[in-house]
Formats: structure tokens, C-alpha cells, sequence
């Protein structure tokens, strides 16, 4: 059973990492692997919540802040460690498993659309760009990314239960 796993994974990487390459394919993926980079993106949409929104917002904000700290320590720190999963590409800068981007990409995109269920569409989408754009430029195998898109989800669960819990208490 883990060997036709794995050789699903081998095909699917093959498949998506294999799809036309030219200048703008190349620099889409890129714009949304960067862009994806230690929250980057979510910090920003945070930010900008802030400015429209004032701090209404608060909860979000401080949910995507403990989702991206939970996600430094669980993944960064202590799940690629333990799996040590080279990459495709065979850069040795860091593990694969799981998908650091498609962790804190789907934690964000579950917390920003718990509020804004009009949006979602739009959170999930950036969330599968950012995370197919990383088995496009060969940085992950699509298991690193769907089991870094299901932690995520649970991260998201859990830190704006947690943010709810924080702020309620805080207006007593």
C-alpha cells in the first residue's frame, strides 16, 4: 500500500512539475512560492484587515500570528526533523515534509473565511496556489503538501477557537 502511495506521489509530482514551463508560468508560481514564504501574504491581508477594518479584527489577526508561531515550532522544527524528507529538487536548505507553505496557507485561509464565508473562494484559492506552486518549481511532493493543507486546517480550528477564548475573556 506505501509503495502505490508513494508512486502516486512520484506521478503527481511528475505531472504538475512537468506542466509548460516559460517566463510566465515560471514567474506566476514563483510570485505565489514567495509570496507564500513565512506567511508573507497573510501577514499582509492581517495588515490590511487593520487598515479597513480597524481592530475588529483583533481575534484574526492574533489567530494567523499563533498559527504561524504553531506552525514554526510543529513543522518547522519538529516534524520535518523527524520525517527529514529530502526535497524533490534535492536542495538540502531545509526538509519537505510536511509543506510549511500549505500549513500556514490553509491554517490562514480557514481563519480569514470563518468571518468572511463570501471570500473563502478566495483565501482557499491563494492557499492551492501557493501550495501547488510549490510541486510546480519542485520544492515539495504533493503528499508534503496535502498533509501540510490538513495540519494547516487544524491549526486554523484550533487558533481561532483560541483567539475567540482570548478576546471573550479580555472584554469581561
Amino acid at each position: 500500500m506505501l509503495d502505490l502511495l508513494l508512486n502516486l506521489d512520484y506521478q503527481l509530482l511528475f505531472f504538475i512539475n512537468h506542466l509548460p514551463h516559460n517566463i510566465f508560468t515560471d514567474n506566476l508560481f514563483l510570485f505565489f512560492s514567495v509570496a507564500g514564504a513565512y506567511g508573507l501574504i497573510w501577514i499582509f491581508i492581517a495588515l490590511m484587515l487593520v487598515l479597513f477594518d480597524g481592530l475588529d479584527n483583533r481575534r484574526e489577526i492574533a489567530a494567523i500570528f499563533l498559527a504561524l508561531l504553531i506552525e514554526l515550532i510543529l513543522v518547522e522544527a519538529i516534524l520535518k526533523n523527524i520525517f527529514a524528507r529530502i526535497r524533490p529538487d534535492f536542495t538540502l536548505d531545509s526538509y519537505s515534509f510536511p509543506s510549511g507553505h500549505a500549513t500556514i496557507g490553509f491554517a490562514a485561509a480557514y481563519i480569514l473565511s470563518v468571518q468572511r464565508r463570501k471570500l473563502s473562494w478566495f483565501f482557499y484559492s491563494l492557499a492551492f496556489l501557493v501550495a501547488i506552486s510549490r510541486i510546480y518549481l519542485g520544492k515539495h511532493y504533493p503528499s508534503d503538501i496535502f498533509v501540510g493543507a490538513i495540519i494547516g486546517l487544524i491549526i486554523g480550528k484550533l487558533c481561532f477557537y483560541l483567539a475567540i477564548k482570548l478576546f471573550r475573556n479580555n472584554k469581561k
